[in-house]
């Protein structure tokens, strides 16, 4: 199996939003590789700060991911929707100025749709 790795964003739904009464969420970047040993053998799982985390194992949200691995890391288990390459660099780059305050990811961004 070929090692495979994808630079996504996870957004995570909390209160932050509705507190400035925004439409968007907070959001971080996260690696999703597919594993080569253990128990997620073969499939997609998300890494953050070099840790890898299951489905079950992130907070309510959702991962924004290009449109060819989307079946996949669905399958896996993760909330996901399909977003271009572009997408993901334009998204960050606006929200690069948009920092959250307090959040335990230390490059959590406000993401504005």
């Amino acid at each position: 199996m070929k090692q495979k790795n994808y630079k996504v964003i996870f957004s995570e739904f909390d209160g932050y939003c509705e507190t400035l009464d925004r439409n968007g969420c907070v959001s971080y970047p996260v690696t999703i590789t597919w594993t080569q040993e253990g128990r997620h053998y073969g499939k997609p799982v998300v890494i953050i700060f070099g840790g890898s985390r299951a489905a079950d194992e992130l907070p309510a949200g959702e991962l924004q991911v290009p449109f060819e691995i989307l079946d996949e890391v669905r399958q896996a288990g993760y909330n996901a929707q399909p977003v271009t390459s572009t997408e993901i660099r334009d998204y960050w780059q606006r929200a690069r100025r948009l920092s959250v305050k307090d959040h335990w990811h230390p490059e959590a961004r406000l993401i504005q749709y």
